[in-house]
Order: C-alpha cells, then sequence, then structure tokens
C-alpha cells in the first residue's frame, strides 16, 4: 500500500491507561501471547511492559517499512525524471507519430461512415462498428502487455497463457533441469493474430457491403434517367476512353523518341572511341609526344644529379 506516517501501534502511556484485561487481549491476540505466557504475568507491570515492547518492535518494523517505501519512491522518480530528460527527443517523436497515426485513423474512419451515409449502407456501418472496436480490442491488448513489464492490474486485457519452452525440446535431461522454467508466453501473439485476422474479414465484409450499394444505387440512378442523359453519358464514357488513348500513345510516342534519342547517343559516343577523328589523333600524338619528352627530361635530370 501507498507510504504512510500513521502507525497503529500504542506508545507507553497508552499502554499504562488500559485495564490489565485489555493488555491480555491485545497481547494474545495481535502478538500470539499463549495463555500459559501471560498466566505467568501476575504482575501489571510485567504486562505493560511485555505489551510496550512489542508495539515497539512492531513501531520499527513499520517505521523500516516505511523508509524502504520512500527509498523505492525515490528511486523510481528519479530514474523516471533520468528517462523523460535524456529520452526527450524520442518521447516527442513518438507523439508526433502517435498523434498522426491518430489523425490518419479518425480521417479513414470519417471517410467510411461518409461513404456509407452516401450510398445507405446498413452492412456496411455494422462493419466499421465491429472493425472499431476490434480496434479498440487491439489498442487495449498492446497496452496490457506493453504495461505489464512494469505493473500488474485488474484492468487488463485477459490474456491466456500459453507458455512456449524451448527446453522440452532438449531432451528429457534438460527439460528436468533448471532450464525447464525458462519460456515464451505465446498468448498475447496468439490474439493478436487472431485480431488481425477478424479484422481482415471485416474488411473484406465492409468492402464488399458497400460494393453492393454502390451497384445497387447505380443500377436505380440508370432507371431513372431519360434517354437524352443516358445518351450523354455514354458520349461522355466515349471521350473519356478516347483522351485515354491519346494520352498512352503520346507518352509512348514520346518513351520511343527518348529510348532512339538514347540510343543514338551510345552510337556515336562507339564509334567516337573506335573510329577517332583526325583532331582527336593528333591530340593524343601530341599528348604522347609531351610525354615522351618529360620522361627525357627527368632522365637527363637524374645522370646530372649522378
Amino acid at each position: 500500500g501507498p507510504a504512510s506516517f500513521q502507525t497503529n501501534t500504542l506508545s507507553m502511556q497508552e499502554v499504562r491507561k488500559m485495564r490489565v484485561r485489555d493488555i491480555k487481549r491485545r497481547l494474545s491476540r495481535t502478538h500470539g501471547y499463549a495463555a500459559d505466557e501471560l498466566g505467568r504475568m501476575l504482575d501489571k507491570e510485567d504486562l505493560i511492559q511485555a505489551l510496550s515492547f512489542e508495539e515497539h518492535k512492531e513501531r520499527e518494523k513499520e517505521t523500516k517499512e516505511l523508509k524502504r517505501a520512500l527509498t523505492t519512491r525515490g528511486i523510481v522518480v528519479a530514474l523516471v525524471a533520468v528517462l523523460v530528460v535524456l529520452g526527450w527527443p524520442l518521447w516527442e517523436q513518438l507523439y508526433a507519430v502517435g498523434s498522426v497515426n491518430f489523425v490518419v485513423y479518425t480521417d479513414r474512419k470519417r471517410h467510411e461512415v461518409k461513404r456509407c451515409m452516401e450510398l445507405r449502407s446498413g452492412l456496411g456501418a455494422f462493419g466499421i462498428l465491429l472493425m472499431a472496436i476490434v480496434d479498440g480490442l487491439q489498442l487495449w491488448l498492446s497496452a496490457s502487455v506493453l504495461l505489464s513489464w512494469f505493473t500488474t492490474s485488474k484492468y487488463f486485457f485477459p490474456i491466456p497463457s500459453l507458455p512456449f519452452r524451448p527446453a522440452q525440446f532438449m531432451g528429457d535431461q534438460v527439460a528436468a533441469g533448471p532450464l525447464s522454467k525458462y519460456g515464451l508466453n505465446v498468448g498475447p501473439m496468439a490474439v493478436s493474430w487472431g485480431f488481425r485476422f477478424v479484422n481482415g474479414q471485416l474488411e473484406s465484409f465492409t468492402g464488399r457491403a458497400l460494393s453492393r450499394a454502390y451497384q445497387q444505387q447505380k443500377k436505380a440512378s440508370r432507371k431513372q434517367e431519360t434517354p437524352e442523359e443516358r445518351a450523354a453519358r455514354k458520349a461522355a464514357r466515349k471521350a473519356a476512353k478516347k483522351a485515354a488513348r491519346e494520352d498512352a500513345e503520346r507518352k509512348r510516342q514520346s518513351d520511343q523518341e527518348a529510348e532512339e534519342k538514347r540510343r543514338k547517343e551510345e552510337a556515336e559516343k562507339a564509334t567516337s572511341n573506335l573510329f577517332p577523328s583526325e583532331d582527336q589523333a593528333e591530340k593524343s600524338n601530341i599528348e604522347e609526344s609531351r610525354k615522351a619528352f618529360q620522361e627525357q627530361v627527368e632522365t637527363l635530370n637524374l645522370d646530372d644529379l649522378d
């Protein structure tokens, strides 16, 4: 429990004010004194001394527990402060990522709900509600697994215990040894996989429901349109297809021209390397002559030094 400076022990003055019967009752019920031990204490002063000593021991025990709790609390607070200060950039990044993910999730759900309202799909809205519930359970599971490394609570997700111990597959001798106590609980992973599978099935169900609603709405709108509106719709669709074909043709032609230009440049480069022109040959001869002259000069300089 929380550390407290209050104590239920009695002081010497409080013990002296008690009656003999009350002192014996407290010694018997609270401190475990037997009837024969109490019977040997004939004087009230002995009873007072015995109860005062027991109360003093209890008070000392509570003081030690209080000091230990305060020390532990101080260490934990110091560690938390150090982690917060040193990891502040990380916490900011995590907060930014979480905020972005939350905004993206809420925007997607708003769009899905708006789409269901536009298509008037009850099954789609029901699927979105179920997906939101599954997402909430996944968040609860993740938070429970993360916090279970530091604390325990009755509000954590009820995770099943499915221990996987590698020592069981290493022979009877290893399985009977101390390594058999160590293992991995695969229960959270199994539950998380089940949530992901259910979420995928719900997404497929919602998508099919919205698709059916869209097809039904499309058929209903086509039944109500006039011949002129139908002709205009077909003409617009044909114009859109024609524009798409023209765009694809222009893109193909531009890609073909770029490829021909690249091939032409590579061919010219290869030709110039295999069959150099007169200017290039003259430049190469001049460069070779210059190198030969420099080598002769260096040789003469070395002979003079000798």
